[in-house]
């Protein structure tokens, strides 16, 4: 495999099972929250745009882990078996916190519990995306890298499959309480308007609903996978294998030739990728967390069980996107890869400003769409930086930096103006401003890319490029 000895072959044939395993938990605890959240705003007394406050927290924490990680991962832990055992501790702590999250009806502790337990997430997908690259390569990590984000898109989708037999029927639920949703009449009764404006918790108390646990179950389930394939990591760090090191095999030829040349202005360069992956992961979380909620209480009123389809359909786009990227990535650019990306969720975004309020296949097929190209931009631009500069470095928590600042930021902005007088229509929009200025920003960005100088060249714009030693 790759050329490798023996003993590396098969530690990289145990690790990469693991890997995705884990990866796959990743998936469905991040995605849990979006079918469940308006049942989680009633169990906790909030309202549909306060509860997105859960993924604004959770993104802070997300973006402290990374950027911890990013310092100390492979400066700090140099040993094979001490970044198996920091991989094991961040993703069966991430589980734990998972498990807790549903069983609370305070509001603080339930964005504090999220918090923790992105924060172990983002040391997680940070630590093992760049020990791909530092175990095989820039170029040999391509295709491993997109299909690293499959799987997690795979876990997006099954978490959406998952909250389904734990949903309450639709009898039971009332809609207008649900959705906030407050028309006044003179005709009211106090019992009626008791509904309206519940006591916190009752929600998911009532005892004809049985909701809470039925709703914490997918919370359960998400957060046991993750802590029982954890374990992988700890097993791989007992057995005799030797972790290969891309990075000492090459020296001297592919990270000399590549150190021969760095991109001009490359503090800038790093600020524009930050803005990059914070407007591309700014987009997911725009429509994943309202995804359900747009279906359930947007122009189109779906039932809860409709409205879960949406997010299927987002999830389900994005998973079969990560799965195809994956394969596309052996032989298309990342480039072009990401090109094809811009350009495909700019007409997906059109597609849902004409459609999403008035047809509900329109919705589907817009949202599977938007999914399905959305989900290229990560692993490409990853893999396009990571041939011209080193990414196993701090340089590594730049990219889930950039990514968790745009999920923490857009959350709360949809929500507001979902609940505003611009209406749900609103983050629809929202979404086609965003990805029109992700293509800017891109240009932008390959510009930059473009204006290089020999590091043999003098002056204040040499920059040199990370260190390639562990």
């Amino acid at each position: 495999m790759f050329g490798l000895d023996r003993d590396s072959s098969i530690w990289l044939s145990i690790y990469f099972p693991v890997s995705w395993l884990t990866q796959f938990g990743h998936g469905l605890v991040t995605t849990v929250v979006g079918p469940t959240q308006p049942y989680l705003a009633r169990n906790t007394g909030v309202a549909i745009d306060t509860v997105n406050l859960v993924w604004t927290f959770g993104f802070i924490g997300f973006l402290l882990g990374s950027l911890l990680t990013g310092f100390i991962f492979k400066q700090f832990i140099t040993s094979a078996r001490g970044k198996l055992i920091f991989l094991f501790s961040s993703i069966s702590l991430t589980g734990i916190f998972v498990v807790v999250l549903p069983l609370t009806s305070s509001f603080p502790l339930l964005v504090t519990g999220r918090l923790i337990q992105h924060f172990m997430l983002g040391a997680f997908i940070t630590a093992d995306a760049s020990l791909i690259v530092f175990l095989i390569g820039p170029e040999k990590s391509r295709p491993f890298t997109m299909f690293l984000h499959a799987v997690i898109g795979s876990g997006f989708l099954a978490a959406t499959i998952l909250v389904r037999p734990f949903l309450p029927s639709e009898e039971s639920v009332n809609k207008d309480t649900l959705c906030n949703r407050i028309n006044t009449t003179l005709e009211r009764t106090k019992d009626e308007l008791s509904l309206i404006n519940p006591e916190p918790n009752s929600f998911l108390f009532m005892e004809e609903d049985h909701l809470l646990p039925t709703i914490a179950w997918p919370f359960i389930i998400s957060g046991v996978w993750c802590i029982f394939f954890s374990f992988g990591f700890l097993i791989l760090a007992c057995l005799p294998y030797r972790m290969p090191r891309f990075y000492e095999y090459e020296a001297g030829s592919k990270i000399d030739e590549k150190s021969t040349k760095s991109i001009r202005f490359l503090p800038a360069f790093f600020s524009i990728v930050f803005l990059f992956y914070a407007v591309s992961c700014g987009i997911e979380r725009i429509y994943q967390p309202m995804a359900t909620t747009f279906g359930l209480c947007g122009p189109l009123d779906l039932s809860p069980k409709e409205a879960v389809a949406t997010d299927s359909f987002y999830n389900g786009g994005f998973m079969c996107g990560r799965l195809v990227s994956a394969v596309v990535a052996g032989f298309v650019a990342p480039r072009n890869m990401i090109l094809i990306s811009l350009v495909s969720c700019v007409l997906a975004a059109v597609l849902l400003c004409i459609l999403a309020g008035t047809n509900v296949y329109g919705l589907y097929g817009g949202t599977a769409i938007l999914g399905f190209f959305i989900s290229w931009q990560f692993g490409s631009c990853f893999s396009w930086v990571a041939k011209k500069i080193n990414v196993t470095g701090r340089v590594s928590s730049l990219f889930f930096i950039g990514c968790g600042a745009g999920s923490l930021a857009t959350p709360p902005i949809s929500g507001f103006i979902f609940t505003s007088s611009l209406g749900p229509m609103s983050i629809i929009y929202m979404t086609l401003g965003f990805c029109l200025l992700q293509c800017l920003i891109f240009l932008l960005l390959w510009f930059m890319a473009r204006n290089v100088i020999n590091s043999s060249d003098s002056g204040s714009e040499s920059y040199q490029l990370p260190s390639s030693k562990n």
